[in-house]
């Protein structure tokens, strides 16, 4: 019996696939990480965790509507935190985002556009990345003297070496997919459009 995704209000889930879910983040215009978001992305973790044997997806894909998949943390929304809160912040995203890479089933973002900063470190807690051709790619806190304080530079060096980490974090550079792909930050590039089935084909 499946149990019913929780009804959220930036986040949808759907069949898309005989088990595998399709996660969809929807929160114009850019998908930036609110504390609302966050606190969906638990209550999809939180549903993912409470689902056993046949009633749980084999597989979950992570995709963002727009043109963003997330361009990161909600700075409207940060500069009406009181310095505690922000301090709070930062390890309540980060174990978000651990439970994210914790979930018992393999996951699949697909990134159809930015992935900036905490986007990127979405990204990055999944195990696998698609990147559609226009995507670009970056960790962009430094720009801004904030660390990617998300998991994003242990799970990129992990993911890409500890060298080519440091470029990417130092510089705060946006990559294009081809240039993230080089750089094994993605595992593969596809057209425009393609990023979902792709997943599903791998899923599969």
């Amino acid at each position: 019996e499946m149990s019913a995704p929780p009804k959220l209000d930036h986040i949808t889930m759907s069949e898309a696939a005989a088990g595998v879910t399709l996660l969809t983040v929807d929160r114009p215009p850019v998908n930036a990480l609110g504390r609302v978001l966050v606190e969906e992305l638990n209550a999809a973790c939180a549903h993912f965790e409470s689902l056993r044997g046949e009633s749980a997806p084999r597989v979950v894909i992570i995709a963002a509507a727009g043109k963003c998949f997330s361009a990161g943390a909600d700075l409207k929304e940060r500069q009406t935190m009181s310095a505690d809160d922000v301090k709070a912040w930062v390890p309540w995203l980060s174990s978000t985002f651990t439970r994210i890479a914790s979930l018992p089933m393999p996951t699949i973002a697909v990134v159809g556009g930015v992935a900036a900063g905490g986007g990127m470190e979405l990204a990055l807690a999944a195990d696998m990345r698609i990147a559609e051709t226009q995507a670009m790619l970056g960790l962009r806190e430094t720009a801004l003297a904030i660390i990617p304080g998300a998991g994003g530079t242990q799970r990129l060096a992990r993911l890409i070496g500890p060298a080519r980490a440091k470029r990417w974090i130092f510089t705060a550079k946006m990559h294009t997919a081809a240039q993230a792909a080089a750089d094994g930050a993605v595992d593969q590039v596809v057209a425009t459009g393609q990023g979902v089935q792709t997943a599903l084909a791998m899923a599969l």
